[in-house]
């Protein structure tokens, strides 16, 4: 699956609207925008909602020189920069009763919009004109940066992601998967300047490196509203350089005790491959029906557990992450529990498992927004047809059987990347 993080820009102050279920995966129509650029539609007529996502293919750090936090103040002072109307794209969909949220990962840029479908056709035209027509001003960055240092303070306090910062910078020993989106260091944030991120937005948000997805109620006349772009090709797939040896284990100080595990999984193209990675994680770590998540609950273990396949375009990353607990134990019995797996399942076993993981994937891709940004990741990421719910991707799912998830439990999930995070107060008594 995709990573599920997502960073809600804050000075959007947009009201979190909640769409409706929608039902199975409708026909997907695609095509190129007469102002450059790509477009996938899901539409569903009796959802309530529009979802409008424009997704971008951009290193977080910038093209040249890195300069930590830059993809995401500049994804975010292009919302927060005055339009033609005279508001921002944050205002027009505060004022929709609608939600923005700008999701920034090492290798792409995510603009997600939710919107009562009545609201859909000007919040389209305001979104591609924040992005493929940006006038970022000095006031926007200070905005962006502003929302970008809160940001990077509650990220010291949420396990969930420092751990996967760290076990990325350890798996990755170059390129933008090596470095964290928001940074680590508040002092990068304020020193990003205008011109940097005028520069980074003018390349990274240009209409043709754009992929639109459109869910929900979506009328494709919809598309006449963009008014603005270029033509072009999108930018080639962004890849991080993997390290040439497994890193040694990480232990750092921190507020909250957690661990991590990852594992450099397939790319993309392998699709059977990294849906089997996607069924593992699924059968081991799911919260509530997950094999390991239930022996946690049945020791009585309060830990926050998760576990996913991150699909890439290359290489894909299982990522396991504990919050509340920092056990060296505990990360062996996830190495355990993974080995395991090693030996193919029963048949009867397997098949159980398999059919519950497909209904797990109806589940997740659900409302038009998951639908808009499943597709808006995984055209992306360079394979708009395989993502989940879809009927590519339920045939795979179904496919696969013991032998084969042995087989890539073997080839791809022996050597993890292993962090710790102990608190300070914890390190200090213990060694007193």
């Amino acid at each position: 699956m995709k990573f599920s993080r997502l960073t809600l820009a804050a000075l959007a102050g947009a009201a979190l609207f909640v769409p409706s279920l929608v039902g199975a995966q409708p026909a997907i129509e695609n095509g190129t925008l007469p102002h450059g650029g790509s477009y996938l539609i899901a539409g569903d007529p009796s959802s309530p909602t529009t979802a409008l996502d424009l997704w971008f293919r951009a290193p977080d750090s910038g093209y040249g020189t890195p300069v930590p936090g830059l993809a995401q103040v500049s994804a975010t002072a292009a919302a927060a920069a005055k339009l033609e109307s005279g508001r921002t794209l944050a205002e027009s969909v505060q004022d929709a009763g609608g939600r923005l949220i700008i999701s920034v990962f090492h290798d792409i840029i995510g603009v997600s919009v939710v919107v009562p479908a009545a609201d859909a056709r000007p919040a389209l035209a305001s979104l591609t004109a924040a992005y493929f027509k940006p006038s970022i001003d000095a006031g926007a960055v200070h905005s962006a940066q502003s929302d970008a240092t809160i940001l990077a303070v509650q990220q010291q306090y949420e396990p969930d992601e420092l751990v996967h910062d760290l076990l990325f910078a350890q798996l990755f020993e170059a390129g933008a998967a090596h470095d964290p989106p928001i940074p680590f260091s508040v002092s990068d944030i304020s020193q990003i300047t205008l011109d940097e991120v005028n520069a980074f937005a003018q390349q990274a948000f240009r209409a043709g490196n754009a992929f639109l997805t459109l869910s929900g109620d979506v009328d494709p006349t919809i598309l006449s509203a963009i008014t603005v772009g270029d033509s072009g090709v999108p930018d080639a797939p962004i890849a991080g350089t993997p390290a040439r040896t497994v890193p040694a284990p990480l232990s750092q100080e921190g507020p909250e005790p957690s661990i991590g595990l990852a594992w450099i999984g397939p790319p993309i193209a392998d699709e059977r491959a990294a849906t089997a990675l996607d069924f593992i994680a699924d059968y081991l770590f799911r919260p509530g029906t997950g094999t390991f998540a239930r022996q946690l609950v049945q020791n009585g273990s309060d830990v926050g557990l998760n576990g996913q396949f991150i699909t890439l375009h290359d290489p894909g990353v299982l990522v396991v992450t504990v919050e509340g607990s920092d056990d060296a134990r505990l990360q062996e019995q996830i190495v355990d529990a993974i080995s395991a797996l090693e030996q193919p399942l029963s048949a009867t076993d397997f098949a159980a498992a398999r059919e519950a993981f497909i209904y797990h994937v109806s589940e997740d891709t659900q409302t038009a927004a998951e639908e808009a940004d499943n597709l808006g990741w995984y055209a992306a990421e360079g394979a708009a047809a395989y993502a989940p719910g879809g009927e590519l991707y339920d045939g795979i799912a179904a496919s696969l059987d013991p032998e084969f998830v042995a087989a890539t439990v073997r080839r791809y999930l022996t050597q993890p990347a292993l962090v710790r995070i102990v608190p300070a107060a914890a390190a200090k008594g213990s060694s007193s």
